[in-house]
C-alpha cells in the first residue's frame, strides 16, 4: 500500500470534548508534539507548549494561533528540574490550573550499543525517563495534586524485544512504561489516570529520518508491520485526545502501542491474507 494515498478521517469527537482543559505538551513545537498540540487545541484545549528551543516554539504558537487555537509557550530543558517547575508554575498562574500533561519530548540518535559513549546513553535516557519524571512531578505538585487530571507520556513498543540502533532508546522508554504503572498506581487516589501511548514508524518524523540515514545505504525504512505502512502524527494525537478526555475516565495504567501490529508480530513473516 503507497502511504501517501491513507487518509486521515476527520475527527469523530465533539470539537469541545476538552473544552475548559489546560494542557502541556513538551517536545510541542515539532513532529508527533505539535500534532498532538494541534489536536488537543482543536477540541477545546488551552495548550502551553514546552522546548529548549524558543524559535521552535514561537513558530509553532504562531502556525497554531493562525488555525483559532489558544496557544502559548514555555522553554525549558526537560532534565532541568527547575527550568521545567517554572514553566509549571507559569503555566499554572497564567492559565489557573493544568489538568492534562504529555510527556512528549524525546532524544535518539539511532546507533549501534558499540558505537554509543556513555554521555550519549545518558543523555537520551535524561531526556525520556528523567524528563518524563520531572514534568510530571512538578504537575502533580503544582496542580494534578489538587484537581485531578490526566498524564499521558509518549513511548515506544520496544519493551518486549531487542531492537538494533535504539538500545538506549529501548533502555529509556521501558522505564518510562514503567514509571507509567507506577504513578498510575500511586496517583490514582488523586483523580489522576496515567497511560502511554507507543508509536511505530510515523511518517514526517524526524526519528524516522535518522534511522533512514543510520540504514547502510541511506535506504529508507520499509514498514514491517502487518498494516504495511507508516503512521501519521494524527494516529497518536488522536489516541492522546481519547486518553485525555472523559471518555476514558476509567482507563489507567496502560501502554498501548499505535504500531500497526509490529509489536505484535514477533517472527516478522509478514505472510499477507491467511
Amino acid at each position: 500500500m503507497d502511504e501517501s494515498t491513507v487518509s486521515v478521517e476527520p475527527s469523530w469527537f465533539r470539537p469541545d470534548v476538552l473544552a475548559g482543559r489546560v494542557a502541556l505538551v513538551t517536545g510541542g513545537g515539532t513532529g508527533i508534539g505539535k500534532e498532538i498540540s494541534r489536536v488537543l487545541g482543536a477540541h477545546g484545549a488551552a495548550v502551553v507548549l514546552a522546548s529548549r528551543k524558543q524559535e521552535v516554539l514561537e513558530a509553532a504558537v504562531a502556525e497554531l494561533a493562525e488555525e483559532g487555537l489558544d496557544v502559548s509557550f514555555g522553554v525549558c530543558d526537560v532534565r532541568d528540574a527547575d527550568a521545567v517547575r517554572s514553566v509549571v508554575d507559569g503555566a499554572v498562574s497564567e492559565r489557573g490550573a493544568l489538568d492534562i500533561v504529555v510527556n512528549n519530548a524525546a532524544g535518539n540518535f539511532p546507533a549501534p550499543m558499540s558505537a554509543i559513549s556513555p554521555n550519549g546513553f545518558k543523555a537520551v535516557v535524561d531526556i525520556d525517563l528523567l524528563g518524563t519524571y520531572n514534568v510530571s512531578r512538578a504537575a502533580f505538585d503544582a496542580s494534578l495534586r489538587e484537581h485531578g487530571g490526566s498524564i499521558v507520556n509518549i513511548s515506544a513498543p520496544f519493551e518486549q524485544r531487542g531492537v538494533v540502533y535504539q538500545a538506549h532508546v529501548a533502555a529509556a522508554k521501558s522505564g518510562v512504561d514503567s514509571l507509567t504503572r507506577s504513578c498510575a498506581v500511586e496517583w490514582g487516589p488523586y483523580g489522576i489516570r496515567v497511560n502511554a501511548v507507543a508509536p511505530g514508524s510515523m511518517l514526517g518524523t524526524e526519528g524516522l529520518k535518522r534511522f533512514s540515514e543510520a540504514v547502510p545505504g541511506g535506504a529508507p525504512v520499509r514498514p514491517t508491520n502487518p498494516l504495511g505502512r507508516h503512521g501519521h502524527g494524527s494516529d497518536i494525537a488522536y489516541l492522546t485526545l481519547f486518553l485525555c478526555s472523559p471518555l476514558a475516565r476509567f482507563v489507567s495504567g496502560q501502554v498501548i502501542a499505535v504500531d500497526g501490529a509490529g509489536s505484535a508480530d514477533m517472527l516478522r513473516l509478514q505472510a499477507g491474507p491467511i
